[in-house]
Parts: C-alpha cells; sequence; structure tokens
C-alpha cells in the first residue's frame, strides 16, 4: 500500500484538469488533495453499493479517464503508452461483450457495479502489472493465438461476401435508374407527340 501512495500522489498533482479541479477544491475547502480524493471515492463507493445510478456511474469512470488519457497519447505520448491504453481498450470490449452474453450476472452477483468498478481502476492503474496487462497476457493472447487463424479466414470471407453483395446491390441500382430514365424519355416523345396532334388537329 505504501508503495501505491507515491503513485496516487503522482497522479493527483500531475498537471491536467484533474490536478487543477482538486487545486480549486483544495483552496474552497481548505483540505488536502488526498483527503478529499479519499471522500470522493468513499461517496462513490456508497453509491454504487446502492444500486441507484450504479451502472450509469461505473460507466463514466469505466470511460471518462481512459479516453482522456487515450486521446492525449495519441498526440504527445510515444508507443508504449499507446500500447497502454490499446490494451485497456481491448481489455474493456472484451469484458462488455461477456457481459452482455451473462446479463443475469448484474442480478445475482453480490455488489456488482461495485466489484466491476474496482476492476476497471484497476485495469488503468499506472502500474505495470495492472489488470489490463493481466487480463491480456492470461486470457486474451492466449486466445487470439489459439484462434486468431480461424478469425482471419472468417472475417476475410465476411469481406468478400460483403463486396459481392454490394457490387451487386450497385448493378440494381443502375439498372433501375437506366429504366427510369428510359420511362421518362418515352414519356417526353409521348407528349411530345400528343401535342404535336393537338396542334395539328386546331391547325385543321
Amino acid at each position: 500500500m505504501e508503495g501505491l501512495k507515491p503513485k496516487i500522489e503522482e497522479l493527483l498533482y500531475k498537471p491536467g484538469p484533474l490536478a487543477n479541479l482538486l487545486t480549486k477544491a483544495e483552496k474552497k475547502t481548505g483540505l488536502d488533495r488526498m483527503l478529499l480524493c479519499g471522500l470522493g471515492v468513499t461517496f462513490i463507493t456508497f453509491w454504487l453499493c446502492l444500486g441507484y445510478g450504479a451502472e450509469l456511474v461505473c460507466g463514466v469512470i469505466g470511460f471518462l479517464y481512459p479516453a482522456y488519457e487515450s486521446v492525449k497519447a495519441l498526440h504527445e505520448a510515444g508507443r508504449e503508452i499507446e500500447k497502454r491504453w490499446l490494451t485497456y481498450w481491448v481489455v474493456f470490449a472484451f469484458f462488455h461483450v461477456l457481459e452482455f452474453f451473462s446479463d443475469h450476472l448484474v442480478w445475482w452477483v453480490p455488489l456488482y457495479w461495485l466489484v466491476k468498478t474496482i476492476f476497471l481502476v484497476w485495469c488503468m492503474a499506472p502500474i505495470n502489472k495492472n489488470g489490463s496487462a493481466v487480463m491480456y497476457q492470461l486470457v486474451i493472447q492466449p486466445l487470439y493465438a489459439k484462434y486468431h487463424a480461424n478469425i482471419d479466414t472468417a472475417m476475410d470471407k465476411a469481406v468478400n461476401k460483403a463486396g459481392g453483395l454490394l457490387e451487386k446491390a450497385k448493378e440494381k441500382v443502375k439498372e433501375a435508374a437506366d429504366n427510369q430514365k428510359s420511362g421518362l424519355l418515352d414519356m417526353a416523345v409521348e407528349k411530345v407527340k400528343d401535342a404535336t396532334s393537338d396542334l395539328n388537329l386546331k391547325t385543321d
């Protein structure tokens, strides 16, 4: 725990929107930012335990900070930090797919949203063996190594099939447009003929 405290302090004092917000909060309350964060974590924990709006709170925590850091990494950081956040999003998406197919977890796992939030915070933690790295190495990487050839083959087939369907749709649209043009032209010719006939009758 003592090794984690300096990392938390570094994160809280790191220049950025969070540090600016905490600086303002310190000035208004007179409390240290570590204490303020502790109070905030306690409040969020109770909120997640009560369950009212817990899904929204969990989603915001799991998305907001990682999204900001990911955008910043694309503009400022090097390959290592980009890899870290890309790993987070792979794990995040993998977890959501599992969650989609096991929706009943929400109802029978006690304090589900609190557990999920702690898991996501562990995944985004600024440490070497965070949740993203562990989950990727133990679960996702072995699955990828085992099935990536089959997945690539299926994806290629799907792309080729989609390309064929698009070509057929394009031909059908072109054919319909040509038929419509032909029909409009025939109609125009008929109108001209009718107008000419009426004119000849009037002249006679």
